[in-house]
């Protein structure tokens, strides 16, 4: 009662309108009563909390590597028993139980491990626990000194892959709000630059000043695309109705000149077995360039027809809203 009881004065002190929930189908109502019951099924099957002493809960630990760099250590809890077992404790509230084969698989944990057998002389075993509060289950994995040892050079060999790539793609997401490296990150490091100056330092950036140019010029540029096709479609009917071909201007002159088009289905199978059927479809087909262009470049088609290009490396520059703006 007292747990659950500072549970909802917990619950009513942060929780505030500003706390987006992502899931349609579900209401702030619905992850209390989630808490309630995570929490009282919790208690009620690990009381009186005697098996286990607590060492450590959301840890702060760096697991110093061989290479010279540090691995973050933050377990949800830390634990021991008298007999010299540890356990890296994982709390989560999936909706789903993971399998067993990847518990065995997973990286984080094992890695805290590494951590836990370095700072306790007296550790015999360390157990990998994860509590699936949804479930009210608990599910372990262990790993050998061998798996540990694969593990660790695994990581460094990746942290040295990470570090000698030139070009890593970001990928951006929610989770950007959480990283501590967005300072080196591509994406975000001129916004935290701008961050620390003044609004006159601000105004004189060049990457601020260069893209609220091409933001001005895009605009004025889908402005001017649109207002063409206004005065195109006014041009052809002012030469039909005066039955004119030349239409004068003060510099230059417009030639109006009436074609034949083809519109195509959307679905172009039915045209396409046809051609098929009469023969001709290699002599009118193209090349779908848009298509190929990826597969080449994931080397995934003969090597004899990627002998016949040349890659070569192009931009695309695209405009989206700031964070800020939507806010």
């Amino acid at each position: 009662e007292e747990l659950l009881n500072f549970f909802k004065e917990c619950w009513n002190k942060e929780f505030n309108d500003k706390i987006l929930i992502v899931k349609k189908d579900y209401k702030k109502e619905n992850y209390f009563e989630m808490g309630i019951k995570f929490i009282s099924d919790y208690y009620e099957h690990y009381k009186p909390f005697n098996n286990l002493t607590t060492l450590g809960l959301e840890t702060e630990y760096r697991l110093e590597l061989d290479d010279g760099n540090s691995y973050h250590v933050r377990m949800d809890r830390l634990s021991c028993d008298k007999d010299g077992n540890y356990y890296v404790c994982d709390y989560k509230t999936n909706n789903q139980l993971k399998p067993q084969e990847e518990l065995d698989e997973d990286r984080q944990l094992a890695m805290y491990s590494l951590w836990v057998k370095n700072n306790f002389n007296d550790c015999k075993n360390v157990k990998l626990v994860w509590y699936f509060l949804a479930f009210d289950k608990e599910m372990i994995s262990e790993r050998n000194e061998e798996q540990l040892l694969n593990l660790k050079l695994d990581v460094q060999n990746i942290i040295k892959e990470i570090e000698s790539c030139n070009n890593f793609l970001t990928t951006i997401s929610n989770l950007c709000d959480w990283c501590a490296y967005k300072s080196l990150c591509p994406a975000w490091k001129h916004e935290l630059e701008l961050e620390n100056k003044t609004e006159e330092e601000f105004k004189d950036d060049d990457g601020v000043k260069l893209v609220d140019e091409y933001e001005f010029l895009d605009s004025t540029r889908k402005q001017t695309e649109s207002r063409l096709e206004e005065i195109k479609e006014k041009l052809i009917k002012f030469s039909k109705q005066k039955e004119m071909s030349v239409i004068w201007g003060s510099n230059k002159k417009a030639s109006i000149k009436e074609f034949t088009k083809v519109n195509y289905p959307e679905d172009k199978n039915e045209l396409t077995e046809l051609l098929k059927k009469k023969g001709l479809y290699n002599k009118y087909s193209m090349i779908c360039y848009q298509r190929l262009s990826p597969i080449i470049i994931k080397q995934a088609i003969d090597k004899e027809i990627i002998s016949l290009v040349k890659e070569e490396k192009d931009y695309r520059i695209s405009l989206s809203k700031r964070k800020d703006e939507d806010e």
